[in-house]
């Protein structure tokens, strides 16, 4: 793609020998290895889920799919099963909640992990030699769209590999021949449909893939008959997938769930909300330009110069220009299905991380082999963008982020490191740091080339390993004493029953739901009714600055307070009845 914008596209690279061929398979495995074994290593502290409600929703979801208990999300986003589908066999082995959350998180880095060879390949047909293109691909699994998701049972662990594997597939299929043509297409269709069946963000995958393949017929660049492979390919994947989203949706769902589609509509019928949505696709980019180091940037311009020039080869400009729609449809779409409560998402750079990974290998390919020239020709249009897609998230999010505690971390972590802040981070400071990083990628790649890459590898893992130790590990300790915490300090236990007081955080109950793995939660108004007859342990919402009783003014006779705790909010009643049944004594928090 990228070197096809100053120089001609290079000779096919020689056949390699049958011994060579293996050491480069033997190596790319070990650096799939390597990959995965980081990954492993940086999850190792996870023993609850916290990104709620993302997390419990899957891993109940699989939980489901694997014939075990169900819980009740009515009213939130539904969360498609293709997911879920692969950690289900987790949920036929074990149905401890650590166990099984463990084994997801090695699910996701292997899995994760694979960005690595397939970078690889992306790489070999950007025109760099071998060890280039395995450089590059090492660098690209280090970033922080492509690993740090992979500490979270969410399908940003693995949506980065799936839409390269996609593009590479769908690239396959416009230059094989023969019957690797018809199995590329295939190929390509099962992934799509995968695609939409683990994310929203598939159905912008989904519409563009439908559109290729009308384009393909249409120009003629395959035989009508590979078309239908990947029709077939599709179906096979989108109508099981449909079927198996019913079936949540009326056992996890029973009241109904949140439209995306529904929300997207109800913000797009005014010229504010079209304002907004747009205001908020810039906030995407924004974050897809820092995110990326600034490297995915000049692989996206890079890649908008071959599709107006109509320079290089053909199929990469046809690659190229369905990379580029992807993304600007997804920074447009994405943010405009979130619910207004949740404007910080609005500047999230997570719904971008797949194309970030695949831009960024572009943007590698780029400063590599182009001359100094046309890396500065890619480079300087960023600037402007990066600025003022920045002024454009000041003015509606505010001249600062919050990066304190989980959700600000989570959520701005890049811009969290670019300033070394972790309470705020100044919108236009962040701005000029990614500037600053940008100007530090074109000197690399005029001087050092092979240094470059070795920044941008040091880069990622610092900001990798900062929002581990920021993010991940402080969020454990309060999250397992609302979840296993409560289960030992209430003497929960199999075959008993949980009831919660309506008003209760949903943040708080949600992961309960995975961890009590025996039964549903059962939901009453504390103020009107008794709580459910087979209650064990009762869970209601503590008002600020009130006592504890105060949670339950109305208890009946006999329930007594057992856990509290004041900093989540909520408070654990048990009969003094049932605790003597039980012959063990319960402390409170």
């Amino acid at each position: 793609m990228t070197p096809l914008i100053a120089a001609p596209p290079r000779p096919a690279a020689t056949t390699l020998s049958r011994s060579a061929a293996w050491r480069w398979a033997a190596l790319l495995a070990v650096g799939w290895l390597v990959q995965a074994a980081l990954r492993a290593w940086l999850s190792r502290s996870q023993v609850v889920p916290v990104a709620t409600p993302d997390e419990d929703a899957y891993l109940i979801a699989a939980r489901i799919l694997a014939g075990g208990q169900a819980a009740n999300f009515s009213w939130s986003t539904l969360y498609p099963v293709g997911y879920p589908l692969l950690l289900t066999p987790v949920f036929w082995l074990t149905h401890n909640p650590v166990t099984a959350y463990h084994a997801t998180l090695i699910i996701n880095a292997l899995i994760s992990a694979l960005l690595l060879p397939l970078a690889y390949v992306a790489g070999r047909r950007l025109g760099l030699d071998r060890w280039s293109a395995y450089a590059v691909a090492f660098v690209t699994a280090l970033l922080p769209a492509a690993l740090f998701y992979s500490e979270y049972a969410m399908t940003d662990a693995i949506y980065p590999v799936l839409v390269l594997a996609w593009l590479l597939c769908t690239h396959s299929w416009l230059c094989s021949s023969g019957r690797r043509q018809y199995v590329a297409a295939a190929g390509s269709g099962l992934l799509a449909g995968y695609l939409y069946a683990v994310h929203s963000r598939g159905l912008v995958i989904l519409a563009c893939y439908l559109l290729l393949i009308a384009y393909i017929v249409w120009r003629r660049l395959g035989a009508w008959r590979t078309a239908v492979a990947a029709g077939i390919g599709l179906v096979v994947v989108l109508a099981p997938s449909w079927l198996l989203n019913r079936y949540l949706a009326q056992v996890m769902y029973p009241s109904g769930a949140r439209s995306l589609s529904g929300e997207a509509v109800k913000r797009l019928d005014n010229a504010h909300g079209a304002v907004l949505v747009t205001e908020m696709g810039l906030g995407q980019l924004w974050r897809f330009a820092l995110d990326g180091w600034g490297v995915a940037a000049l692989g996206f311009v890079a890649a908008c110069y071959l599709i107006v020039r109509r320079a290089g080869d053909k199929n990469l400009r046809i690659i190229g220009a369905l990379a580029v729609a992807v993304t600007l449809l997804i920074a447009a779409t994405a943010p405009a299905a979130l619910p207004p409560d949740e404007g910080g998402q609005w500047a999230s750079g997570r719904y971008l991380d797949c194309m970030i990974c695949v831009f960024f290998i572009a943007g590698c390919a780029l400063v590599l082999q182009a001359d100094r020239r046309t890396v500065l020709r890619c480079a300087i249009p960023v600037v402007p963008v990066l600025l003022l897609t920045g002024a454009v998230v000041d003015a509606y999010a505010g001249s600062s982020v919050t990066t304190a505690g989980f959700t600000g971390g989570f959520t701005f972590g890049e811009p969290a490191v670019l300033t070394q802040s972790w309470t705020s981070a100044n919108v236009m400071l962040v701005s000029l740091a990614g500037v600053v990083v940008l100007a530090l990628v074109v000197v690399g790649a005029w001087f050092q080339r092979p240094l470059l890459l070795a920044g941008l590898a040091v880069l990622s893992l610092v900001a990798v390993f900062q929002l581990t130790s920021h993010v991940s590990v402080p969020s454990q300790a309060p999250q397992e004493a609302d979840t296993s915490g409560l289960l030992a300090s209430t003497g929960l236990r199999p075959g008993e029953h949980l009831a919660i007081g309506y008003g209760l955080n949903f943040s708080i109950w949600m992961p309960q739901a995975y961890a009590i793995w025996w039964t549903q939660l059962e939901f009453f108004h504390a103020g009107t009714s008794p709580p459910p007859a087979n209650a064990s342990v009762v869970e209601m919402y503590w008002p600020a600055g009130q006592p504890a009783q105060a949670s339950w003014p109305t208890a009946p006779a006999g329930w007594e307070i057992v856990a509290e705790s004041g900093s989540a909010g909520w408070v654990a009643w048990r009969h003094a009845g049932l605790r003597v049944a039980h012959g063990k004594a319960v402390a409170g928090l």
